[in-house]
């Protein structure tokens, strides 16, 4: 029994080492990129606001524009303007981005930002995903996300006696000596953050092997003639708003070279890590028809585990007090990698001097 105890130890403690190392990169670049809409919005505030107090606005009025100029690209629209606020296009073509900022009522184009690719916050999830190493990057997450389960379910046995007391605050800081202060310091965030550091190794074990295996079967998309029909986007989210009243409009997606349009959002009544887009109605714009409507809600257990991974990995199903505690949070998992095999080569290193002292 204490032989394996100790292989369990040393398995704990290598893992968390070698996910260390990576674990630090990927804390610090996850807990700056829950706050993502925060920063691009203080970004783009001098574009993206306008006068329109009263809030009114029309996709129309500027779509066909950005549709004419910027055939072949991948268009997208996050949210709705509010009061003061422009219409922001978010366009993709060949891991290229642009910013289009629009007026809500006039549809006049104001500015348009162009390398967006390159900016702080889209650099971070490069980092965060792949490393930037490309397909090689995305497997090396996968595997490093592996290993940091590894040395939690490892942590979770070796400290399962300790987790009562921690919880129940029946453990202090132990100021004893250096090694005693990062045991006791390892073992209580360590327990304290247990569950939302299995929340997201899960939900990113499933998020990075999905990267990785899309990176592996990347196929070229088929192409559609990129002289698309103009067809009318608020005319789809005025149908759907008259027939689903309860349903707020979050995302809009029309893929390049194509006349399939993607309107996602989220029910009023759906629990809050449903997230903002799991739910969609997929119109063929070109005959203004809807295609398919999926409710979350309403699909198999696989399908929605696959709608809420990303919300909850990334933590933007709530307000700022959600983030927050994420980011902090976040910074956990590079701090009881680098702490624990701190942990564990100081008590090596104690228990050899202990053996000479007793050799001698």
């Amino acid at each position: 029994m204490v032989r394996k105890g100790k292989i369990i130890f040393s398995w704990h403690h290598w893992c968390g080492l070698i996910a260390g190392i990576f674990l630090l990169i990927m804390s610090i670049s996850g807990a700056t990129l829950v706050f993502t809409q925060e920063i691009e919005k203080a970004y783009e505030q001098p574009w993206s606001t306008v006068e329109n107090p009263g809030g009114a606005y029309a996709y129309d009025a500027s779509f066909f524009t950005v549709q004419k100029l910027y055939p072949g690209w991948e268009i997208r629209l996050s949210g709705q303007p509010g009061l003061n606020e422009a219409v922001v296009y978010d366009l993709r073509k060949d891991g290229k981005i642009k910013k289009v900022f629009a007026h809500p009522l006039t549809g006049a184009l104001l500015h348009i930002s162009d390398g967006v690719q390159s900016q702080l916050q889209r650099q971070l999830l490069t980092l965060h995903s792949a490393l930037f190493a490309g397909t090689t990057g995305k497997i090396v997450i996968f595997f490093v996300g592996i290993l940091f389960f590894v040395s939690l379910v490892t942590g979770i046995y070796i400290y399962r006696k300790a987790l009562i007391k921690v919880l129940l605050l029946k453990v202090a800081i132990n100021r004893k000596s250096q090694r005693t202060l990062y045991s006791s310091l390892h073992r209580i965030i360590g327990v304290w953050s247990l569950l939302f550091n299995l929340l997201i190794v899960v939900t990113g074990l499933f998020i990075s092997g999905n990267i990785a295996l899309t990176a592996f079967n990347k196929t070229k998309a088929k192409t559609e003639n990129t002289d698309r029909i103009s067809f009318s986007v608020d005319k789809m989210k005025k149908e759907i708003q008259e027939k689903y009243p309860e349903f707020t409009l979050h995302f809009i997606r029309v893929a390049a070279n194509s006349s399939v349009v993607q309107l996602s959002g989220k029910f009023e009544n759906d629990p809050f890590y449903y997230g903002k887009y799991n739910s969609r109605f997929t119109y063929d714009g070109t005959a203004g028809k809807l295609l398919k409507s999926e409710r979350l809600r309403d699909q198999r257990p696989w399908k929605k585990w696959e709608g809420i991974i990303h919300p909850l990995h990334f933590g933007n199903y709530g307000g700022l007090p959600v983030k927050l505690l994420y980011g902090f949070l976040g910074l956990m998992p590079g701090f009881l990698s680098i702490s624990g095999f701190i942990v564990w080569r100081k008590k090596r290193k104690t228990d050899r001097v202990r053996k000479r002292i007793e050799v001698v």
